[in-house]
């Protein structure tokens, strides 16, 4: 089964969609008013709904339960395209907005990040836009663009919005709150969306963030196909998900997975939070399904091809990779087509430390005051938190610093954390030619030095959500090519909107777990849950899974194709492997190695024996692809 996507273009559009990209009898094609192709997609999983009224045309394109009737009459009521996208953008779910006037095509995403736009210019002078890169990639004849692999190599996660550069040359990506605006012989953008102003008390945005939740959930279960099925590791997010979903009487099962780590407890509060919702709930334990790097490499270390995936960008979440395929079987076998989680949750809910940044520019005092729980808790001086704070830098000046120090290594020591970000670092196996891609992909950016948000810590939720969204889009695309949909209904634009309105102040750090979405639930959600005070970890489960395929990694990266392109010293590389791995900066870095190196193997010609000074091998013939087992 294929993964579902969307293609639209401008102008006149006389090629055809490489066979490749999906079966004739899930693919569903639009008609402009002069009759020519405008969009094209598969809907094997996300439903494609359209009206029109006269030349002018509106479609949505993912989760929604919203009609044809219903668009027509945004359609009638709205005849501007500023106005008529944003009513659209009104609807609840999940989904990508289209609208042309028979000259111009606008294109629009999601703020969250989720649903993204990429844009190339086609042959033949024309434009396409889709949430696919690498359907773009093959439609437009771009190669792949191995210094970008530098970008995935960065840990922790660059912040969003510094570059609009992809793995495939000439496709490049619509920063989130841009709209695109497509014409037969050129393109722009013009900015969307603005977070909403954080002025909302508890009282008044926990009733606004409840009924974005509940419209969130119901849209899910009002276009599931059958059954459904639904994380519940225990933990506030999955847990109030499917207590929305039992409030909205849908069939579904829940799923919990147990690890090798005897202090991890998500399935003891899973089974809590079952009784009390109602649910059923299977629980995988640690032998059940596989571990991290299972599966990945047979002893040779060549890559097993039998785990289908795209080649839109490197998959971040390699580690998990044949573990979420196996749990994507099971989620099908037991009826569902539909599977939601709870990602996205951790960044809308969690006000980062540099809220008292943005409160000491103008009340110093009490931003001084009301830090010192946390800086007790984390073990943070008070002369290093003052002279963090008074810092003030601007987010360019911050960027700058980051790209200056981003080649040294990891301090021993970890600063207050109350900046745009935590520090950048390339792996230590990473080479000098890493960091200097980086720099210069920095430079591309339309967004460098410009925030998501005035505010530290609103940008750094946006910051979260919109990197999920770009790292989460693989191990969509691996459910879906298993035949069920990763559904994540706090990444819905409203429910992004309604947390985003509550004050900061009464979701600071240290004040309690997660306060705003404990107050749209408190009412009837499940109780033992809402005062549960831990938090699942996985690092054992992590090193007993290198532990275990040490042999097969250390193959992985025999020849090398990251080596080969000058990205990474292969023996310190495998040296580091070879060790214990213990700190999770390490592992972490490992995983994003270990997802470039399979990009590269899979969008490029197998390496081979080449002699010393010879170059680097070619990439593929533009288009070229893996076929999903």
């Amino acid at each position: 089964m294929g993964a579902s996507w969307f293609v639209t273009f401008s102008g006149k559009f006389t090629d055809t969609l490489p066979d490749s990209f999906g079966r004739a009898d899930r693919i569903s094609t639009l008609a402009d008013a002069s009759g020519h192709s405008w969009i094209v997609a598969d809907t094997t999983h996300f439903r494609l709904v359209a009206a029109d009224a006269g030349v002018r045309r509106l479609a949505l394109f993912g989760e929604t339960d919203a009609g044809p009737t219903r668009l027509a009459d945004l359609l009638r009521r709205h005849g501007d395209p500023q106005s008529l996208m944003e009513a659209a953008h009104r609807l609840p779910g999940s989904f990508h907005i289209v609208h042309t006037d028979g000259r111009t095509t606008h294109v629009q995403g999601t703020a969250s990040g989720l649903r993204q736009v990429f844009h190339a210019r086609r042959p033949d002078g024309g434009h396409a836009a889709s949430d696919s890169p690498e359907l773009l990639a093959s439609l437009c004849g771009a190669a792949p663009r191995t210094e970008t692999v530098a970008w995935e190599l960065m840990q922790p996660t660059l912040d969003y919005g510094l570059t609009d550069a992809t793995c495939w040359t000439g496709v490049r990506r619509l920063p989130a709150d841009q709209r695109l605006r497509m014409r037969a012989d050129r393109m722009d953008t013009v900015t969307w969306w603005h977070p909403p102003a954080a002025e909302l008390s508890l009282a008044e945005g926990a009733p606004r963030l409840r009924t974005a939740l509940d419209a969130a959930v119901g849209v899910r279960a009002a276009t599931a196909r059958g059954r459904l099925s639904a994380d519940l590791s225990g933990g506030m997010d999955s847990t109030s998900l499917c207590h929305l979903l039992a409030g909205h009487g849908a069939d579904f099962r829940a799923f919990v997975e147990q690890t090798v780590d005897p202090n991890h407890d998500d399935a003891l509060w899973a089974a809590r939070a079952a009784r009390e919702i109602g649910c059923d709930l299977t629980v995988f334990g640690p032998d059940d399904i596989p571990g991290p790097y299972d599966g990945l490499c047979d002893p040779a270390g060549v890559l097993d091809r039998s785990v289908p995936h795209g080649l839109s960008t490197p998959y971040t979440l390699v580690r998990n990779r044949t573990r979420r395929a196996a749990l994507a079987r099971e989620f099908a076998a037991s009826g569902s087509s539909v599977h939601l989680a709870g990602f996205g949750g951790d960044e809308l809910f969690t006000v980062a430390p540099a809220y008292f940044s943005d409160l000491y520019g103008t009340a110093p005092l009490r931003a001084l005051r009301e830090i010192r729980p946390l800086a007790r808790l984390r073990r943070w001086p008070t002369r290093s938190v003052l002279r963090e704070l008074s810092g003030r830098q601007t987010y360019g000046q911050w960027i700058e610093r980051q790209l200056r120090t981003v080649h040294l290594p990891r301090p021993d020591t970890t600063r207050p954390t109350v900046h745009w970000g935590p520090e950048w670092h390339i792996p230590a196996w990473a080479t000098p030619r890493t960091a200097e891609a980086v720099r210069s992909l920095v430079g591309e950016g339309p967004g460098t030095g410009r925030p998501q948000a005035p505010q530290r810590s609103v940008h750094l939720s946006l910051v979260g959500q919109r990197t999920g969204g770009h790292r989460l889009a693989p191990l969509r695309e691996l459910m879906q090519r298993e035949g069920v949909l990763l559904s994540l209904p706090f990444m819905d634009d409203a429910v992004l909107e309604a947390a985003l309105s509550v004050s900061r102040a009464e979701s600071r750090p240290g004040l309690s777990y997660k306060p705003a979405l404990k107050a749209a639930m408190q009412l009837d959600g499940p109780k033992a849950v809402l005062s549960r005070s831990t938090k699942g970890e996985f690092s054992m489960s992590v090193h007993h899974g290198i532990a275990r395929n040490r042999r097969h990694l250390l193959a992985l990266f025999e020849d090398s194709l990251l080596a080969r392109h000058g990205l990474v010293d292969p023996g310190r590389l495998r040296s580091s492997i070879r060790d214990s791995m213990r700190p999770q900066a390490e592992t972490a870095a490992l995983e994003l190695t270990v997802g470039a190196e399979v990009w590269l193997r899979t969008a490029l010609p197998a390496p081979a024996a080449r002699p010393a000074g010879a170059r680097p091998a070619a990439a593929r013939p533009p288009g070229a692809r893996d076929q999903p087992a």
